[in-house]
């Protein structure tokens, strides 16, 4: 099964299960991911999921993840890296992950810190972070 597959099946699955449990923070959380999207993805870059999967180095996606319901996190064999892919918006990011299996910070697509320049700001500097660190998910082939 392909990452897209994977996260359309799990995505499904996470709405309809915070529908009939009706766990109001999560479905706050992602309304909250859905908002953020509509306002910032216009200046984010646009990454084929499966692709990226694939380059990251995850061997089997089918047991590679683990659903949430508001994140569906895609690990990287050896579980140092995770691809966290938000249910409420189409979009996802590269973390590190802490021992404690917890998400510690986003990088870039190649696994870097973000470079900010010291000339960014308050709103500025969040946006330049997330323009660095959160990518629209696409289908499309040779979006990495």
């Amino acid at each position: 099964m392909s990452a897209k597959a994977l996260y359309t099946d799990e995505r499904k699955k996470a709405i309809h299960q915070l529908i009939i449990s009706k766990d109001i923070q999560t479905i706050k959380g992602v309304l909250h991911d859905r908002d953020e999207y509509k306002q910032y993805a216009s200046g984010w870059k646009a990454v084929n999921l499966d692709e990226y999967v694939a380059k990251f180095g995850i061997s089997d996606v089918a047991n590679s993840f683990y659903n949430n319901h508001r994140k569906i996190n895609f690990f990287k064999d050896g579980k140092q890296y995770a691809i966290v892919a938000a249910i409420g918006g189409k979009y996802f990011r590269v973390g590190e992950v802490r021992p404690n299996g917890s998400i510690g910070r986003y990088l870039t697509l190649d696994l870097k810190d973000p470079s900010i320049p010291g000339t960014f700001q308050g709103a500025a500097r969040r946006a330049e972070n997330f323009r660095l660190t959160h990518f629209r998910m696409t289908f499309k082939k040779g979006t990495v």
